[in-house]
Formats: structure tokens, C-alpha cells, sequence
């Protein structure tokens, strides 16, 4: 107990002497000015993120509908390839070789869509934790 009040006597008699000095106000504006450029640099890269998403998402939609009205376009008799082969499995995907790319296509699609939805998010989350 007396060596709580020793201390706490301590602490209170404890007066730090503050001066005005020129290199620590350098020194805190220096560092003010790095924190401004690490601020200008993230919001430039969540800049890049986010148009990288849109060019993205964009091609993905494009082509994949491009290679969706493409292959809806081909005759429906026509396979779109051919193994010339005599074995069930292969000739099971040359006969649905259509629905199985329309399948793919819209899976690659979605995919894109999803991947475009988490960065996305993944930049607001940046964003959020750097502000």
C-alpha cells in the first residue's frame, strides 16, 4: 500500500517540460505529408481496382454473349465438333456438344460476375479500413 502511494507521489510530481522545438514540428509535418501520399496512392489503386472490374466485367459480358448468340446461331443438326470416334461418352458430347458450350458459356459468365461482385467488395472493404 505504501508503495502505491510512493509511486502515485511520484507520478504526480512528475512535470514534463514541453518546448517549442523546430525539429519535432519538421519531423510531424514530414510525417503529415507521407500520410497525404499514402492516401493519394490508395485512392489512385482502388481507382485502377475498380476500372480493372468494369473492363472485366465488361469483356466478360460481351464475349460470352458474343459466343452465346454464336453457337445458338449454328444449325441445330450440326454438331460443333466431331471425334470420330465409336465410343458412348464421346459420341454423347458430340451429339450435346451445343448445350454443354451454352452450359460452360453461361457458368463462365456467372463466373465472371461473381468475381467481378468480390472485388468489388473486396475494394470497398479496402477502402473502408485505409479511411
Amino acid at each position: 500500500m505504501n508503495d502505491d502511494k510512493r509511486i502515485q507521489e511520484l507520478f504526480d510530481s512528475f512535470t514534463p517540460a514541453l518546448k517549442d522545438n523546430e525539429l519535432f514540428n519538421k519531423r510531424l509535418e514530414r510525417k503529415f505529408a507521407m500520410i497525404d501520399e499514402i492516401q493519394q496512392a490508395e485512392t489512385k489503386q482502388i481507382r485502377r481496382y475498380r476500372m480493372a472490374v468494369v473492363a472485366a466485367f465488361v469483356a466478360g459480358i460481351v464475349l460470352g454473349s458474343g459466343l452465346l448468340v454464336f453457337i445458338l446461331a449454328i444449325p441445330s443438326d450440326t454438331p460443333l465438333f466431331t471425334f470420330g470416334i465409336n465410343f458412348y461418352p464421346l459420341q454423347f458430347i458430340e451429339q450435346n456438344s451445343r448445350m454443354i458450350c451454352v452450359l460452360l458459356t453461361s457458368l463462365m459468365i456467372a463466373f465472371c460476375i461473381i468475381a467481378m461482385m468480390n472485388t468489388s467488395e473486396m475494394v470497398s472493404r479496402i477502402r473502408g479500413r485505409g479511411m
